[in-house]
């Protein structure tokens, strides 16, 4: 689950890129799931990583260049989490 830990610290460092545009509770709200789910260990099935990817660049296109680095690569992160496979999730 380090990998979604990492996704979460790139969140926040996206939450705390100025300016506020009004996306911060929405990123807030994801990385406290993503956060829960390294946590606990349930990890991320792939149609919700679909969906936390896609939200992400939905974000990031509507962003400033500063905010979306941190959601680019977060999102890299994920595809990194996908390309593992089951080798850090839970059975």
């Amino acid at each position: 689950m380090r990998t979604l830990r990492e996704v979460n610290r790139r969140l926040l460092d996206a939450i705390e890129e100025p300016p506020d545009t009004g996306e911060e509770q929405r990123l807030d709200r994801l990385a406290a799931t993503l956060w829960a789910r390294a946590q606990s260990g349930q990890g991320l099935d792939p149609g919700s990583l679909c969906r936390v990817r896609y939200k992400l660049l939905d974000i990031a296109e509507a962003t400033h260049a500063e905010r979306a680095r941190h959601l680019e690569r977060a999102r890299d992160l994920l595809a990194r989490y996908a390309a593992e496979g089951s080798a850090e999730r839970p059975e």
